[in-house]
């Protein structure tokens, strides 16, 4: 249909919507069932600001489906102008435009049309759910001339329902993980007393070698300390799934940062990356809890060590920076890897997120550090710049 042809389509809309019919009074005043032009012309002036204003998407096609009328809520929610979008097509708009097609001729053959959960694309490319009905627009000789469309927008209930199946799956993964950790448990304490016991016959041999003997007594340390490490692992996931309260106990956060480091050491050593401590002077004391603390520190190093390997450069750097105030302690992560995007670093916090491939990432472990930091009574924010690195900030109460 040319420009013309739905101009005329745009008169015959109005002449729908308002029928001029019964002839005019002795003063020459349209009179339609008692009333006066003045009182036709002004009710639809304001049936049509209720829908120009509406928060809903109204809009009306020819029945080529091409745009000729397009309202202030679909403005809101699409991101185009009303100039942008009159004489495009329809299905221009719509995530799948062969499904809207046919949405479109089901409306005109059956009268009316009904879709739930429809895909539109707003103008910066992300999807906007609706909720549509289509209805044929016909005119006096019931000859279909067009199509009008009323969509409400329930993209912030889709996400909710998405957030509320995501929570229902963590939740599962939290009772399955509760009880693995409970089996690993039982092996775990076994293993520690084997090694409890070996350490002590080592001790007592009589015909070891001193070198040996320190050689054996250093294998049997490192396996108790793994064990007690593993063990502390399911026990913060049974606590997790549990929701229990952190313990607290006084801790110096450069310690712990160089403990965490020093578990790390092997990994760190292989992507060639260099640490620099840039810590506040003297020791730094908190009391919070040293577990949960060293489990966030790990998990930040990681994603670090991560970021630097898929930068690609020869060599990398992570910093640990503190910082202390009367009322808080202050702590720094900082990267030289790949750094992210605005609108991933939006979503790093959220459930089930993540940038790593299949396989490599699941999407828990920001959200978990971010919510055992407000758990320990704090804040975790983060800074990033794509291609510079990224900052981490976890910044703690001290009461």
């Amino acid at each position: 249909m040319n420009d013309a042809g739905r101009k005329s389509l745009i008169e015959r809309i109005k002449s729908v919507l308002l029928p001029r019919r019964g002839g005019t009074s002795k003063k020459g005043i349209y009179r339609i069932n008692g009333r006066t032009e003045f009182d036709i012309l002004r009710a639809h002036d304001f049936l049509r600001s209720v829908l120009q204003h509406s928060q809903d998407m109204i809009f009306v096609t020819d029945v080529d489906g091409f745009l000729v009328s397009f309202n202030q809520g679909g403005e809101k929610a699409l991101g185009y102008t009303q100039q942008e979008v009159i004489g495009r097509h329809l299905k221009d708009s719509a995530l799948d435009p062969l499904v809207l097609q046919n949405l479109l001729e089901d409306s005109r053959n059956q009268g009316s049309a009904v879709s739930m959960d429809f895909p539109f694309l707003h103008r910066e490319g992300h999807t906007v759910y609706f909720n549509v009905s289509l209805i044929d627009l016909k005119n006096a000789d019931k000859k279909s001339i067009g199509t009008v469309g009323i969509c409400h927008d329930i993209t912030r209930w889709k996400k909710l329902e998405e957030d509320l199946i995501r929570v229902d799956r963590l939740a599962e993964m939290g009772r399955i993980a509760a009880g693995v950790a409970h089996e690993i448990n039982n092996p775990l304490a076994v293993i520690n007393e084997a090694a409890g016991w070996g350490a002590v016959v080592t001790k007592d041999a009589k015909d070891l070698q001193q070198e040996d003997r320190e050689e054996l007594e250093k294998i049997f340390e490192d396996i108790i300390e793994q064990t007690k490490r593993c063990r502390s692992r399911t026990k913060q996931v049974l606590g997790f799934a549990r929701d229990t309260e952190p313990a607290r106990k006084e801790i110096d956060i450069h310690e712990l940062l160089r403990e965490t480091v020093a578990f790390l050491k092997p990994e760190l050593k292989y992507k060639h990356i260099d640490i620099l401590y840039e810590f506040a002077d003297g020791p730094l004391i908190l009391k919070s809890d040293p577990k949960q603390l060293e489990q966030i520190f790990v998990n930040l190093l990681t994603n670090a060590i991560y970021a630097i390997k898929e930068k690609g450069e020869e060599k990398g750097q992570i910093s640990l920076r503190t910082a202390a105030t009367e009322k808080e302690v202050e702590i720094h992560v900082s990267d030289s890897g790949t750094g992210m995007s605005d609108d991933v670093k939006a979503k790093i916090f959220d459930l089930f997120f993540t940038t790593k491939p299949s396989g490599k990432g699941t999407g828990l472990g920001l959200t978990i550090c971010h919510n055992i930091v407000k758990k320990l009574g704090g804040d975790m924010t983060c800074e990033s710049c794509a291609g510079e690195g990224t900052t981490f900030t976890i910044r703690i109460a001290l009461c």
